[in-house]
């Protein structure tokens, strides 16, 4: 993300979209009630003779909303922003209807918060770097494979392969060119994907074929950064159990989702074995807060793009005093296994420095 303007004394900021990720970050960093500025297009109404009006085309028009709803669609990688109208040209008399930004690459925005927080800053930093680090990780065994893009933010299910193998007992040189094939096919998706989203690949599973595929594949695309890891399972559990391993780390070892998953796991561990240094719900992680307890407050993403205005800004006083106390907050994302776990636990989870029961 190339950011043009930043005020953060006026919580002004001004970007623009450098790649798709950048829509992710900027979903993040946007609330309900921030004021959005930019270039759009807007319907032209024509009055006519007798009163009525009729369509006259559309018009690049420089406007500015106040946020209202924000729809990220990450099969689509867009962003929509759509808010009611508080500065346009004049002559089309739009203030105080409705216009939805549709965020695509090279378009620029201006950002007016009500609230920027260290979240906010450490979004934006994040942005701004050029490399965003992507894995594929591939599960196999000798029926089926699932292919899984793994991003800054999420875990995306790309491909199932079939593999049509015979039964053991079948003639085994059929199966054998069979198998072949099967990997062949695999190995072949695996190396397009990869020089496409210039990722890693992590190839795992049960059994000894994720290490026949990771061979297929490393003798066919020899440029490939490829490594193996056990997984009991294939699919999406044991895409997480992958994730959770030490090659995955490697390569994402600065993933906003790795950072989160961590997070959540320490918070789980100690709900388990130190309950007395977690705080969870609201009231409970509200007390810590105000007691100065707080090392670290894990707060949903999701949590805060749904919840009543009244309630968010409770949210957002909750984040400020816990920094004011030298705390850190971590909005934590929801697209994947451990951040739902944290949204369906209420949304937001403290770490404390200091049991206060």
């Amino acid at each position: 993300m190339n950011v043009l303007e930043k005020d953060l004394e006026r919580k002004i900021f001004e970007v623009e979209v450098e790649d798709r990720e950048d829509l992710w970050h900027l979903y993040n960093i946007i609330d309900i009630g921030d004021t959005v500025c930019g270039q759009t297009f807007r319907e032209v109404r024509v009055s006519r003779g007798d009163g009525s009006e009729e369509r006259g085309g559309r018009r690049k028009v420089y406007l500015c909303i106040e946020v209202e709803d924000l729809y990220f669609q990450s099969f689509t990688e867009s962003l929509r922003i759509r808010g009611k109208v508080v500065s346009g040209p004049e002559d089309m008399h739009i203030q105080g209807q409705y216009h939805t930004f549709s965020l695509k690459e090279r378009d620029r925005i201006k950002i007016s918060k009500k609230v920027w927080l260290s979240f906010h800053e450490e979004r934006l930093k994040a942005a701004q770097k050029k490399e965003h680090p992507r894995a594929l990780v591939v599960t196999i065994d000798d029926q089926e494979a699932e292919i899984f893009l793994v991003k800054e933010y999420s875990m995306e299910r790309l491909f199932n392969i079939q593999s049509h193998v015979s039964g053991k007992y079948f003639e085994f040189g059929g199966r054998s060119a069979e198998k072949s094939r099967y990997l062949s096919k695999v190995a072949e998706e695996l190396g397009r994907l990869a020089e496409k989203e210039k990722a890693f690949v992590i190839v795992g599973g049960p059994g000894f074929t994720k290490s026949e595929l990771l061979s297929i594949l490393k003798e066919k695309f020899k440029n490939i950064n490829a490594v193996e890891e056990n997984a009991s399972s294939i699919g999406p559990s044991g895409a997480r159990e992958i994730l959770r391993r030490g090659a995955i780390h490697r390569i994402l070892q600065n993933s906003l989702l790795i950072r989160d998953s961590e997070l959540v796991e320490e918070f789980l561990f100690r709900l388990a074995n130190k309950p007395s240094l977690v705080a969870y719900g609201i009231k409970e992680v509200k007390e810590a807060v105000e007691r100065g307890a707080v090392e670290s407050l894990l707060v949903s993403g999701r949590l805060m793009k749904n919840v009543a205005p009244e309630e968010r800004s409770m949210l957002e006083e909750m984040c400020k005093k816990t920094e004011e106390y030298g705390g850190k907050v971590y909005f934590i994302g929801a697209e994947h296994e451990k951040g739902l776990q944290l949204f369906n636990l209420g949304g937001i989870a403290a770490l404390l420095r200091f049991s206060i029961s």
